[in-house]
């Protein structure tokens, strides 16, 4: 234990940038997120995905903005956690602390169900080895995450950039093909439709925040954290905005695209046709270690985020995460069904993920002064939460009852927060009366 306790403790200033980064652009997983979340914005928003996988990029870029400010002022192993403390009382950031907690929980929980129920289907896999897979797969992150943080980033930062190579030869070689198009960038589909397939969109780069968490062990620390985190999201976003692009060329009409959306992994059905089987085979594989990359950075932020909010030390905390991430899958794989799971839990981190993003949004006035930013300068906060809020309930309009999955859980982490905000106080109470 005591080995253990010296591989996962927490030593500030401790890592270089470029692993800061990796830790930043394997949350974000380009290659799987073409796989799982492009996916969605394909089937919501058809050929007029280029648009709406813009109009993403530029809906969330209004919380990068936010983001970058407050983890250059704020850098802590807390997070987002501690971002909400600088911005609101004690119990409404701890409510918030739960609710992000329970969007990275929920991640780990849908991307490796999404591995297990998609893609090992699409591998060639015996139907009765999904099961199986969702148990082994979180413990072999579980295993791989005790040997400390830096063997985990070293892995990410090398399979992510082999990604985006992936996903700029592929797009070069469809539009080689096809020629340049006005099709993916026109409009055809609803507006509610197109706000829906943005939302996707932001989804498929929400995860750069997962740096956050490594504001104290970054060298540099907050200067480091921020940078990286812009950057790892300015090459996350291009490569995911070009990949609508090219997939909408190679659809080529509304039930091209529509028929691409309904296999399930439209990039690969793309690579296949365009690029032949052993390119497909190889891409089918980075996208496997992609979702591995993206598990471990969400990972390495959740186990961040529950030293923080359960004031324990990191080992401790890394093994909490791993237990509830093992315990939860073997649920799911004795229930079956893995698709309808990866659904909801995917519904789930969303739902949270973007209320908790709102507030903190919402909370960049009122730190105005601690940040040196003008009035005009933290507006982009508040339209931030606008927009996160309106898409939100575009999402509600295409898939109607099931968000009420994700809103449900948010109660539940709120409740969470809202007990251990009733036993912190009765804890401080007995301590003064003693």
């Amino acid at each position: 234990m005591a080995s253990l306790s010296k591989r996962l403790e927490i030593r500030e200033s401790s890592l270089p940038a470029y692993l800061v980064f990796s830790q930043s652009l394997a949350s974000i997983a380009p290659l799987s997120s073409t796989a799982a979340y492009l996916t969605a914005t394909l089937l919501l928003a058809g050929t007029s995905s280029g648009i709406a996988s813009i109009l993403g990029v530029l809906m969330y870029s209004l919380w990068v903005y936010v983001g970058y400010q407050l983890s250059r002022f704020f850098p802590s192993e807390g997070g987002t956690y501690t971002f909400s403390r600088h911005m609101y009382p004690e119990r409404v950031a701890t409510i918030l602390g739960w609710m992000y907690w329970g969007s990275y929980m929920f991640y780990l929980i849908s991307t490796s169900t999404y591995a297990t129920g998609v893609l090992l289907p699409l591998l060639g896999a015996p139907i009765s080895i999904d099961r199986l897979m969702e148990v082994v797969l979180p413990s072999a992150i579980v295993l791989l995450m005790i040997t400390g943080i830096r063997p985990p980033l070293y892995y990410s930062l090398v399979t992510s950039l082999v990604e985006i190579a992936v996903i700029v030869v592929l797009g070069i070689t469809v539009i080689a093909h096809r020629g340049l198009s006005l099709v993916p960038l026109t409009p055809s589909a609803g507006l509610s439709q197109v706000l829906s397939g943005a939302m996707a969109t932001s989804f498929s780069i929400a995860g750069g925040g997962a740096a956050f968490f490594l504001g104290k062990e970054a060298r540099g620390k907050g200067k480091t954290v921020s940078k990286s985190y812009l950057l790892a999201f300015l090459l996350a976003s291009g490569a995911i905005v070009f990949s609508s692009i090219y997939l909408v060329t190679a659809g080529g009409s509304t039930q091209g695209v529509e028929n691409l959306a309904n296999t399930g992994f439209p990039g690969l059905t793309v690579a296949n046709q365009y690029m032949g089987e052993s390119f497909a085979s190889a891409m089918l594989l980075l996208t496997v270690n992609s979702l591995i990359g993206s598990l471990i950075a969400a990972y390495v932020a959740l186990s961040r985020l529950t030293f923080s909010l359960l004031r324990t030390d990191l080992p401790k905390s890394t093994l909490i995460v791993g237990s509830l991430f093992l315990g939860i899958n073997g649920v799911i794989a004795g229930l079956g069904n893995l698709v309808q799971w990866y659904q909801y839990f995917f519904l789930g981190s969303l739902t949270a993920l973007f209320i908790t993003h709102a507030s903190l949004s919402l909370g960049l006035p009122k730190i105005r002064n601690k940040l040196a930013l003008s009035l005009l300068k933290s507006f982009p906060g508040i339209l931030s939460a606008l927009l996160m809020m309106v898409g939100l309930y575009s999402i509600y309009l295409e898939v109607g009852e099931e968000l009420v999955v994700g809103i449900l859980a948010c109660i539940v982490l709120v409740m969470v927060g809202v007990i251990q905000g009733l036993i912190s106080r009765r804890g401080e109470g007995k301590s003064n009366i003693s």
